[in-house]
């Protein structure tokens, strides 16, 4: 009867796995849950965990086990100092953080729906696939699967110290992160029903940049057929291996580890996580923590191998916000002194360019030259160069601002579009406030993102027509209180950028 009495206790009050969500995968049963209809499998590992001698290496083979793996909760992000707010609580972190999360529509295991894959923003130093934010619910709801990935951050994730490179080809981990989850989604999405053949990456900032990357990354060929950039710059000069490696090397000594024999590399591998982790301020110039040019993962820089066609062949989009500027005080960017700084003795003409339309001030002009300098022209460069290229494209301006903000908010920040991707109900304070028209905005959204990950093609009954981009035609799609194509979206302006952009590199944009 002792025995007995436990038995009937834990059946009583165990939570048995909703039916249909047991999953079994390459590396054994997965136990998730369901909301909504969809269901969902959370902290899978896609690699092994980066930790003791496999620190500062690329992810190795995910662990397999034995009984069955719950998979109803996050796991830990990847390290990393954050400010904890409202959009970004903290969270528990961990060296063994290289994880995925999957949502699927319930019983439909053997549909090959589409796939996609969001890779997080945060200037690679922050970010998190567990921000309530990236919830894959609302989008799969539409009949697709949604991937949410973390990767490595900070010197974790992007190190170039010379005692770690003599048995490695790169020190992109954070990228080579995302390339071993896209590898675990060919070979297990098809049980989540999921269709390989038909996988979207798409990411904003940090998240977009790495779309560009991946895109023009041979290592991740063949990993996917489609990529949306949100937001994901892609003019801007690469940095280079020399300055990667520079970085490195005088961080490490920072921390008194000097030298680039397997000791080095032994002393920087026991080195504490806290110690690590990229603080503001670190090295700023030489330092920085983003992709490098390695010449494997990243051959070169990128916007050069968009211009020369040595990228994957897929369906693009990209885009920019109206707002992109409220970035700058993170980039430590002065918007009344950035134009001044970047023009030269072009100040008043270009100045001129941009009040074609009636007079601006200092702080306007500066907003407007930041957006375009950063993203609008990059969108529609970017954009060109995948069809010049054979893939096809389309570019987005996102400028729908809720009802509720608009006293408050110029236009729409940096990342402000994801809540109208994945659904704003997960931000509570805002989804209160919703009026219809915002809610169409989010349908609208959704729309397109799914619709594209389907077909290749955003367009759909009852949405605005969203036209292809070409060099020629240059339409882009503008999101606001009326959403319509426009051809020619800151021509002026964006040519402003992208003679910048060819005397730098020489090369002509499309």
């Amino acid at each position: 009867m002792r025995r007995v009495v436990p038995f009937l206790l834990a059946l009583l009050f165990s939570s048995p796995a909703p039916a249909g969500t047991e999953i079994r995968i390459a590396q054994g049963t997965l136990s998730g849950g369901a909301e909504e209809g969809v269901a969902y499998f959370k902290n899978i590992p896609f690699a092994a965990p980066p930790v003791g001698a496999l620190r500062w290496r690329a992810p190795q083979p995910a662990p397999v086990w034995g009984d069955t793996r719950p998979a109803r909760e996050f796991g830990p992000v990847c390290p990393q100092n954050y400010k904890p707010s409202l959009f970004a609580p903290r969270l528990p972190q961990s060296e063994d953080c290289l994880t995925l999360n999957v949502w699927a529509p319930e019983g439909q295991t053997d549909a090959k729906l589409p796939v996609m894959v969001w890779i997080y923003g945060g200037g690679f130093i922050n970010g998190a696939a567990a921000l309530p934010f990236y919830d894959g619910i609302d989008l799969a709801k539409h009949g697709v699967v949604v991937v949410t990935l973390n990767y490595r951050l900070g010197q974790l994730g992007f190190f170039a110290h010379p005692a770690l490179m003599k048995d490695q080809a790169s020190g992109n981990f954070g990228l080579l992160d995302q390339i071993a989850a896209l590898k675990w989604v060919q070979t297990n999405i098809a049980a989540f029903g999921g269709d390989a053949s038909n996988v979207t990456i798409f990411g904003e900032s940090a998240g977009g940049i790495s779309v560009n990357d991946l895109v023009a990354s041979p290592p991740a060929r063949g990993l996917f057929v489609k990529a949306i950039s949100e937001s994901g710059l892609g003019l801007h000069a690469v940095l280079t291996q020399a300055k990667a490696q520079k970085g490195s090397v005088d961080f490490a000594a920072k921390l008194g580890v000097t030298g680039d024999d397997a000791e080095a590399a032994g002393k920087l591998r026991k080195l504490k996580v806290e110690d690590i982790l990229y603080r503001e301020g670190d090295l700023k110039t030489e330092g920085q923590v983003a992709p490098y040019i390695d010449g494997k993962v990243i051959p070169d820089d990128v916007s050069l191998l968009f211009a020369r066609g040595e990228i994957a062949k897929v369906a693009y989009i990209s885009g920019s916000n109206s707002n992109e500027a409220s970035l700058a005080p993170a980039l430590g960017d002065d918007l009344l002194t950035m134009p001044g700084r970047d023009l030269g003795d072009k100040l008043a003409l270009v100045r001129g360019i941009y009040e074609r339309d009636g007079k601006l001030t200092d702080e306007e002009f500066g907003r407007q030259f930041f957006n375009d300098a950063l993203f609008t022209a990059a969108a529609q460069d970017l954009a060109g160069f995948v069809v010049k290229a054979g893939g096809t494209a389309r570019v987005y301006h996102f400028g729908y601002v809720a009802d509720q903000l608009r006293a408050k908010d110029p236009g729409v920040g940096h990342g402000g579009e994801i809540p109208y991707v994945f659904g704003l109900r997960k931000l509570g304070f805002l989804a209160a406030g919703l009026t219809p028209k915002d809610q169409g905005v989010v349908a609208m959204t959704e729309n397109y993102w799914t619709n594209f990950a389907k077909t290749g093609d955003p367009n759909g009954a009852g949405l605005p027509a969203w036209p292809a981009f070409t060099p020629a035609s240059r339409q882009t799609l503008v999101i606001g209180d009326e959403t319509k194509a426009m051809a020619d979206f800151r021509r002026g302006q964006v040519g402003v950028i992208e003679a910048g952009w060819n005397k730098r590199t020489g090369q002509m944009a499309p």
